[in-house]
């Protein structure tokens, strides 16, 4: 996925906001970033200047906001990062959308390009490896359902813990 500088989650959030700008109307501007980012325009134009310091951006004071090469390249790795993790949360664990979205959003922030890699090499894999998806992963899904643990799955959860020595027996 990349030798990409490591940015801070807010930075990375900055730089996602202008890559979707850019693709929906062509242009970025700082009051629609600001407005996109519910913050003031001071807020945004610190994140610009370090945006452009790290050379993702091209910002100018009062001029529309491009995304560089490299910038672009960034925003792609990170919305193929949001989108395997959803995936992976809805399609494997069985997350609701909107929960997928949202905890994908935080988890993208922290792993890092191997870890990404190997979530992409599972996916494919499963999905498309040429065969159905496991039973286990069925089981899976229904032992989780809806959010709440089953008892089997709180025995296992225990067993877990347990071998892990996290918990006392």
């Amino acid at each position: 996925m990349g030798t990409e500088k490591k940015l801070t989650s807010k930075l990375e959030d900055y730089l996602l906001t202008v890559y979707r700008l850019e693709r929906e109307t062509r242009v970025a501007r700082p009051r629609d970033i600001g407005r996109r980012r519910k913050v003031a325009k001071s807020t945004v134009t610190s994140a610009l200047r370090s945006l452009a310091e790290n050379g993702l951006v091209n910002y100018e004071p009062y001029e529309a906001v491009t995304l560089t090469v490299e910038g672009k390249k960034q925003a792609e790795s990170l919305t193929i990062r949001n989108h395997v993790l959803r995936d992976f949360l809805e399609d494997i664990l069985g997350f609701p959308p909107e929960e997928a979205r949202s905890a994908a959003c935080g988890m993208e922030h922290a792993l890092d390009s191997t870890a990404v890699d190997r979530f992409v090499c599972f996916l494919a894999y499963i999905k498309h490896g040429g065969h159905e998806i496991p039973r286990w992963i069925e089981e899976f899904r229904d032992c989780a359902k809806e959010g709440s643990l089953g008892e089997s799955s709180a025995e296992y959860v225990q067993k877990y813990l347990q071998a892990m020595k996290v918990v006392e027996s």
